[in-house]
Formats: structure tokens, C-alpha cells, sequence
């Protein structure tokens, strides 16, 4: 079915909607929300722990105010209930690091006429080891913020019996894996996955209770081998779209190899509609012309194909989200 046609306010709408998301990343980077913890506070003592401004500071909570995220009673501030557990750095239940993502690539999205002439990502800015090094913890924190979200989506989705063993390649925090060995107590996994993403990945498995069946696999999967025969089933998520076509279609061979026969392949991508109601993943694309230098929006045609060049039986594909279409692979 088409989609109801834009109206001119619809357009005004998204010209000026910027400033709610502006508003919330840099309030967070501000330290606002840390500032504001505990309960109710004067502006004018959110203003002293944060060295700010006092005018400034309360129409910035002003601000935060009408979007939900504060409450107000007359001077007084307070974080919601939601900011004090989620977006509060001490909470135990942070998930401000797909904040400090956003923020950064927010930056990237104003150089879209910059890329659009040049072809080019934008360069990632020069940093030592150790800004390195922590700057991958916040990216692979904030994949596990968004991926904390669905997980059992995909988890549920996929062919897995307990016993399986099973690997994610691209695994970023390996929040999938975790999910698949709480709600199977005798499979196994390996997250492949940049060797950066070690001690972050299995950090996060250690807290859950599953580091004992779970093994790390450093490495590049534009090149490496994933072994031969070794898994029941492989998973790559949300991983295809920063590789072109040649190098998508090398993988599906090389992770064919390392399949046991019987043995699925799930990809988890962003859905394309039809042409006239091609849907809100498509928007993504943009994200990857900014940050990969031959990344696309790879179709479940392409998907399927490269499965078959690759000696795997497509078996079937299911949307479970405007933005997750899983298609199934097995090997003979």
C-alpha cells in the first residue's frame, strides 16, 4: 500500500525536529543528567556542580522539561524516571553510550555535501592508543545499548537447538550471543569481531554468567577464515551493509566452509520496501555513505544470491522489524 503523500508542514516539521535530539545529546554530554541525579535540585545548584551559567542552565532544563526528560516544580528540577536509570553515568542500568555515538555522528551528518562531491567517508579523527582504545569500548557499548533492545527478536528468529554451537561474526558486544546461551544452557558460542572488542565482549558475557561457554575470535572478516565444518550455525547481523558486493559474496563463501553440513547462515539486514513505500531503514543509507568507503543497502536478492554462489540453500526470510529482515541459509 502507498504511503500518504508529504504535506509542506510535514517538510517544516523535519527542518526544525533537529533540535530535540541536539537538545538531548548535548545535555548528556554536558553532564546535565549527572548533575540532576538524586532527586529534586535548584537550577541554580544543577548550575554550581556544573561550573555553568545559572540562566543558561535553567532554560536548559526548561527545555528538557518539555521534552519529557525533566520534571519541574517552580525552581526545582528533577531527571525523570527513565533519564535516572538509563542516561545517569553511576546508574547500574546506563545506556548512555549510543548518546555519545550519536553525537559523533551527528557531526559526520553535516558534511553530507562534502561527501557527496568527494565519493570519500568522512575521515575518523586522529587519536593516540588510548583515545583509540576507548572510543571502540563507547562504540561497542553503545551497539549493546541498541542490540539490549531486540536481541531476543533475532535470538527467537533463528534455527538454534540447545547443544548447538554456534558463532556471530561481526558480534560487536556480543549481546546475541549472550541472549542465545541464557535461553540454551548447553550451547556454545564465538563472537568474531575486531580484536579491540575482547575485553568489552567478554566483560559483558562474565556479568551474565556465560563466559565459560563463550569464545573470542579477533580478527578482519573481509579476510579470514572461520575454520571448516566447525558450527551448527553462523549469524551476521546488521554487518553486510559496510562491505560491497565482492566482499559479501567472499564471505558467504568462507563462512559456507566453516558450516557443518545441515548448518544455517542467518543475516539480519535492514528491509527495503517497494519503490513507493521503500520504508524508514532506507533513511540508513545516508549513515553508511558517510562512514564506509563501498558499503550499500544490500537487497534480499543480492542476499539470496550470494547464498546460492556459495553452495547454500535460501530457505526463507522474515521481517520482524522496520528495520531487522532475517534470511535463513542452510548448507546441504
Amino acid at each position: 500500500m502507498k504511503k500518504s503523500e508529504l504535506k509542506l508542514d510535514d517538510i517544516f516539521d523535519m527542518a526544525w525536529n533537529w533540535r530535540l535530539p541536539a537538545l538531548l545529546m548535548q545535555a548528556h554530554t554536558a553532564g546535565l543528567f549527572d548533575a540532576a541525579q538524586g532527586g529534586w535540585k535548584e537550577a541554580e545548584d544543577i548550575a554550581r556542580l556544573l561550573e555553568a551559567d545559572k540562566r543558561a542552565t535553567y532554560l536548559l532544563l526548561l527545555g528538557l522539561a518539555g521534552m519529557g526528560l525533566m520534571e519541574k516544580s517552580k525552581t526545582r528540577f528533577r531527571n525523570s524516571e527513565l533519564v535516572e536509570r538509563s542516561l545517569v553515568r553511576s546508574s547500574p542500568d546506563y545506556r548512555g553510550h549510543i548518546l555519545s555515538l550519536a553525537t559523533r555522528q551527528a557531526e559526520n551528518w553535516f558534511r553530507i555535501p562534502e561527501v557527496l562531491k568527494s565519493g570519500r567517508p568522512v575521515a575518523k579523527p586522529e587519536m593516540n592508543s588510548q583515545e583509540a582504545e576507548a572510543w571502540h569500548k563507547t562504540f561497542i557499548m553503545a551497539m549493546d545499548d541498541i542490540a539490549r533492545q531486540y536481541s531476543h527478536r533475532i535470538i527467537d528468529a533463528l534455527p538454534v537447538q540447545n547443544g548447538m554451537n554456534i558463532m556471530d561474526i561481526g558480534a560487536g558486544p556480543g549481546r546475541h550471543m549472550i541472549e542465545l546461551l541464557k535461553k540454551f544452557p548447553d550451547t556454545k558460542t564465538t563472537a568474531f569481531d575486531r580484536p579491540a572488542s575482547r575485553g568489552t565482549v567478554l566483560g559483558l558475557a562474565g556479568k551474565e554468567g556465560v563466559a565459560d561457554r563463550m569464545t573470542f575470535i579477533g580478527g578482519d572478516l573481509t579476510v579470514d577464515s572461520f575454520g571448516e565444518e566447525a558450527y551448527d550455525g553462523i549469524l551476521i547481523s546488521n554487518v553486510l551493509r559496510i562491505v560491497g558486493p565482492d566482499k559479501a559474496a567472499g564471505l558467504f563463501k568462507r563462512v559456507a566452509r566453516a558450516l557443518k553440513p545441515g548448518g544455517f547462515l542467518a543475516i539480519n539486514e535492514i528491509p527495503i520496501g517497494p519503490d513507493d513505500d521503500i520504508g524508514p531503514g532506507a533513511v540508513f543509507a545516508v549513515q553508511i555513505m558517510l562512514g564506509t568507503a563501498e558499503g550499500d543497502i544490500h537487497t534480499n536478492a543480492d542476499i539470496c544470491g550470494w547464498m546460492e554462489e556459495a553452495g547454500l540453500t535460501a530457505e526463507s526470510t522474515n521481517t520482524i522489524g522496520d528495520r531487522m529482515e532475517i534470511t535463513i541459509g542452510r548448507k546441504q
